[in-house]
C-alpha cells in the first residue's frame, strides 16, 4: 500500500454525512439529485463505506449484498483524493466486505468513457455484460413513437412479482426485490391482462428526478404505454424524464429519432470476487 493511500480512514457510514455525502454524489456527473436526508438515512447509510484523511472525507461507497453477489452501487472518490490509489484501496475493503457476507462474485456499473476506472475494474476481474443508455424524453417526443399496444395492463409491482420480472429481464437476482422495500423506487409492471398466467411484457422503477430505472419493454409499442404510464403518473406539470434503457439499441435509436438527448451512457461490470489487495 502506498503512504498516500495509507493516510486514509475507512469506516462506515453515519447519520450525519448525509451533506458530504449529498456533495460528493455531485461528482458521479448525472442529472439526479442527491438523495434527501430521509432517504439517505432509511435506506443508503448503513450500506455506506467513508475514507476519511487530513483533508476530510476524500470518498464514499454504498454496496449491497444480493445472495452471492455483492453489487457496489456508488463510489465516489473526491477530486482532491484522486491518483493516490484511494480507488483500490476502498474496492479492496468492499471485496472483504462482501465476501464476509457470503458473495462470491460482484459488479457495478460504470460510464463507458470513464477509463480510469473501467481501468480499474478491469484489473479486478470485471467484465462488460450489459450496457445502458439513458435518454431525456419529453411528453411531445411520445408523438413519434409507434402507438401505444393496446394488450398491455399497468400495475403495480409487488414483492411476489419480482422473481419472474428478473428472470423475464435477466436483472440481477435480489436487487429488484430490495427495490419493491424500499419507500423511494415505484415498481410498475407491464402485464398482459388475456394470458391465464401473468406474462409480462414490460417494467419501470418510477424514481425521483423524474426517472425510470430500470426500464424494460418487450417492444417500441409497450415502451410507449409505460412512458405514457409514467407521464401520467408524474402529472401534467412534468414535461420531461429520463430513462434508462438496457441491452435495447432499436429503442435507444427510435427514442433518438423521436428527439430524445443522450444523458448518459453506462456498462455494468460483473465478475468473480477476487483478491483485491491495494
Amino acid at each position: 500500500m502506498s503512504s498516500s493511500a495509507s493516510q486514509w480512514v475507512l469506516r462506515p457510514g453515519r447519520l450525519e454525512d448525509h451533506a458530504v455525502f449529498a456533495r460528493l454524489f455531485l461528482e458521479l456527473g448525472v442529472d439526479d439529485s442527491p438523495p434527501p436526508e430521509p432517504v439517505w438515512a432509511a435506506e443508503i447509510a448503513q450500506l455506506s463505506l467513508f475514507a476519511e484523511g487530513p483533508q476530510g472525507v476524500g470518498a464514499y461507497a454504498v454496496t449491497m449484498a444480493l445472495g452471492d453477489f455483492g453489487f457496489v452501487t456508488q463510489l465516489v472518490v473526491a477530486p482532491f483524493a484522486r491518483g493516490q490509489g484511494l480507488g483500490r484501496r476502498m474496492m479492496s475493503h468492499l471485496a472483504n466486505h462482501l465476501r464476509a457476507q457470503g458473495c462470491t462474485r460482484w459488479g457495478l456499473n460504470v460510464k463507458r468513457e470513464n477509463v480510469p476506472a473501467l481501468a480499474l475494474y478491469s484489473s479486478l476481474g470485471m467484465r462488460p455484460v450489459r450496457e445502458a443508455t439513458t435518454l431525456r424524453m419529453t411528453r411531445a417526443q411520445l408523438e413519434a413513437l409507434p402507438a401505444a399496444s393496446p394488450d398491455g395492463a399497468v400495475v403495480p409491482v409487488t414483492l411476489e412479482d419480482c422473481g419472474a420480472l428478473t428472470e423475464a429481464f435477466g436483472m440481477l437476482p435480489g436487487k429488484l426485490a430490495g427495490f419493491a422495500a424500499s419507500e423511494s423506487h415505484r415498481l410498475l409492471g407491464l402485464v398482459d391482462p388475456q394470458a391465464p398466467a401473468r406474462r409480462w411484457l414490460g417494467m419501470m422503477d418510477l424514481r425521483s428526478g423524474p426517472l425510470l430505472y430500470p426500464f424494460f419493454a418487450v417492444s417500441p409499442a409497450h415502451a410507449r404505454t409505460l412512458l405514457e404510464a409514467a407521464f401520467g403518473r408524474l402529472g401534467a406539470g412534468v414535461s420531461t424524464l429520463n430513462v434508462s434503457v438496457t441491452d435495447d439499441a432499436p429503442l435507444v435509436h427510435l427514442l433518438r429519432e423521436a428527439g430524445a438527448q443522450t444523458r448518459l451512457e453506462t456498462l455494468e461490470l460483473r465478475g468473480p470476487l477476487v483478491d483485491a489487495a491495494p
